[in-house]
């Protein structure tokens, strides 16, 4: 039996991969499906566009560059992972300027580099965009945008009996291997993968292991409810830097519209007071979008963490992370979109499985947003 700790998508995927291959597994989720990292993301599937507004192919740019195509043919039913039903918010995403030169030259670069997966555009054709008040570049980027909650959803019809809700409390040891878990719900013997995220530092400290190390990045989200509903965006706006100055996508929530901001915005604002990051969050939108003149109604900053293998510098991980830990695993997928990559991973490392033992605990059920 393979036990998977952790319902967010890394662990999700893995369990799809090994169930088409009918390697027995499970997955325990102690509160509710994708609740953590995965339904607080902008459900961005990144192509490496982004990653390289410096000019430059970096390494995170060609590592994280097939996965568009691969999430692509899920979608379509192709593959080992069947994610037929699960929703776009839209096929690809934007990216833009305002009237900043520098700006300007950073898309251009881009353009070149990713000449595959990134296009200049008329923003006429584009509704947020097509204002005779919008001066500026805009690009379109072959990198689809999902409605999580469906891809979550479909997971858990996927995946049906195999997802137990259970709190893993401890790693069992026999001889300094792991053997399996204990939980709140009783004990379960096999192959342990923990994709748990922030969790599972916990887990490798309580077992006395000293490596692998998490790192945490925070980010301080953005949450503007809107009056007025405006045409949906989901992209990014370049700024003057290689990273985008703020990331953009547009939800709609019993019946109210929201914008949810992150990027080089969510990452500045980690040390400000809510009430500091609330006007700077304002401020970016007015600047990122004023021909829009979008109404806001409130604001609101969402904090949460990703949780990461540890970089000296502190800096975002390149790829999908795992690493063997005493007959276990321990995987950080970095990017939503590098789940792929990581079960393909731990698949390469996995030992041959035949048995199944399946308890009859609780059943996990998919989450909400949590920032809704």
């Amino acid at each position: 039996m393979k036990i998977i700790v952790g319902g967010g998508i890394s662990g999700l995927w893995l369990a799809a991969e090994l169930k088409a291959r009918s390697i027995p597994c499970c997955v325990l989720e102690k509160n509710a499906l994708g609740q953590g990292q995965t339904l607080a993301s902008q459900g961005m599937i990144h192509g490496g566009t982004k990653y390289a507004l410096d000019g430059a192919l970096s390494n995170a740019a060609k590592v994280i560059g097939e996965m568009p195509e691969r999430w692509r043919q899920a979608l379509a039913g192709m593959g080992s992972v069947n994610l037929q039903g699960v929703a776009l918010e839209r096929d690809s995403q934007l990216m833009w300027s305002v009237e900043s030169v520098t700006a300007n030259l950073l898309g251009f670069f881009a353009s070149k580099i990713m000449q595959s997966r990134m296009e200049r555009i008329d923003p006429a054709s584009e509704p947020a965009f097509a204002s005779p008040a919008y001066k500026g570049h805009l690009y379109r980027l072959n990198e689809p945008v999902l409605k999580l909650h469906t891809l979550v959803k479909r997971f858990e019809s996927l995946l049906e009996m195999q997802l137990l809700r259970a709190e893993v409390t401890r790693l069992i040891k026999k001889n300094g291997q792991v053997t399996g878990v204990e939980t709140n719900q009783g004990q379960l013997e096999g192959e342990v993968i923990l994709t748990a995220g922030e969790g599972a530092a916990a887990l490798i400290r309580d077992a006395e292991f000293t490596s692998p190390i998490m790192q945490l990045r925070p980010l301080a989200m953005g949450l503007c409810r809107l009056n007025t509903p405006i045409p949906k965006i989901f992209g990014h706006q370049l700024g003057h830097s290689s990273k985008p100055k703020v990331t953009v996508s547009t939800h709609e929530i019993n019946d109210k519209q929201y914008l949810y901001l992150g990027g080089q915005l969510a990452e500045d604002g980690v040390l400000c007071t809510d009430l500091v990051q609330i006007k700077k969050i304002e401020k970016t939108v007015e600047e990122a979008i004023p021909w829009l003149k979008p109404d806001i109604e409130s604001t609101q900053v969402f904090r949460i963490n990703r949780a990461e293998p540890y970089t000296e510098k502190g800096n975002r991980p390149d790829a999908a992370f795992v690493q063997p830990m005493a007959g276990a695993f321990v995987c950080w997928p970095t990017k939503l979109s590098l789940a792929p990559a990581l079960a393909d991973k731990v698949l390469d490392a996995l030992k041959p499985e035949t048995k199944a033992c399946f308890p009859a605990w609780p059943r996990a059920s998919a989450g909400e947003y949590p920032w809704a």
